[in-house]
């Protein structure tokens, strides 16, 4: 997989405030990920640095392995900036609107009936922006976003004032463009979403990146050594948790909450199996999202 953007010990600072501290990240092609952070963490000062809108203090970034201190271009061409509340010509066509970007960009305008295509938009490509909804009007920044044909683009945001079946819509709409090898990295305060569509999670705090893996490499690190066990006859299943000396637990009903520093589901299955007893659900009890994240906010 094509690294796409390399990032190492980034750092933004305005006077005495560091904005952004040391960040280092990898983006490869078909990454989707998500940006989590409290305001103020510096989600939005990294994206701007790394679209080429302000220049760092200090480190480095790599497009497909060129140093953009040498070659700021690089960035330009190969990377989008979709920000909140992107703001369209609202007397113009949705046409019109993306001729125009295509122009600022030195892009071909032959492309834009395949670009409204994409994001599902060609039957209004004659209708006055001013006229769009919400939803449509982030369809039309989709697009724009595609004018350069990046290899990732940065969202600010994006389902931000959209109503639930408008959000549905956007998150199929990034997955296809995701499809497609963009990489895509969202910034957003839903989490719910962010678990759904993303691959990998990345947690700012104070201008650090404080976490950058997988959900479920993160929940793998955060995992509480707990088992949940359910089973159809609690009875006979607590006389055989009784009878293992290596873990304890808690029984809630016919659910039990086995704390053991190994992995015992094995052997507890096979002692219930062989009094006969039905196992309901036997697993691990992991992590949600909104646990991991705020577990990188509690206080130190």
């Amino acid at each position: 997989m094509e690294k796409v953007l390399e990032i190492q010990d980034l750092t933004k600072r305005y006077d005495d405030f560091t904005a952004v501290d040391n960040v280092s990240l990898d983006i490869n092609e078909g990454d989707l990920i998500g940006l989590l952070g409290h305001n103020g963490a510096g989600k939005t000062t990294l994206f701007v640095m790394l679209t080429g809108l302000t220049i760092q203090t200090s480190g480095s970034i790599k497009v497909l392995g060129e140093d953009i201190g040498k070659n700021i271009m690089m960035l330009k061409e190969n990377i989008s900036f979709l920000p909140d509340n992107t703001l369209y010509y609202e007397n113009l066509t949705a046409k019109e609107n993306l001729e125009y970007f295509c122009d600022l960009a030195d892009a071909d305008r032959s492309k834009v009936p395949e670009l409204l295509e994409i994001v599902g938009m060609s039957k209004w490509a004659d209708k006055k922006v001013g006229e769009f909804s919400k939803g449509m009007v982030q369809r039309i920044g989709f697009a724009q976003a595609l004018v350069k044909d990046p290899k990732v683009i940065f969202l600010d945001e994006p389902t931000s004032g959209l109503d639930p079946e408008a959000r549905v819509e956007m998150n199929q709409l990034l997955k296809k463009l995701n499809d497609r090898g963009i990489a895509i990295v969202i910034s957003s305060h839903v989490l719910s979403e962010i678990k759904d569509i993303c691959s990998k999670i990345a947690i700012m705090r104070q201008g650090k990146l404080v976490a950058f893996d997988t959900i479920e490499n993160l929940r793998r690190k955060e995992k509480k050594n707990v088992i949940l066990l359910e089973t159809k006859d609690p009875d006979i299943t607590m006389e055989v948790l009784s009878s293992i000396d290596s873990i304890k637990f808690v029984r809630e009903g016919n659910i039990f909450r086995i704390t053991s520093e190994e992995d015992v589901r094995e052997r507890i299955s096979s002692e219930l199996n062989s009094r006969g007893v039905i196992i309901l659900s036997l697993r691990y009890e992991t992590e949600d999202l909104f646990d991991i994240f705020e577990k990188y906010y509690q206080v130190d």
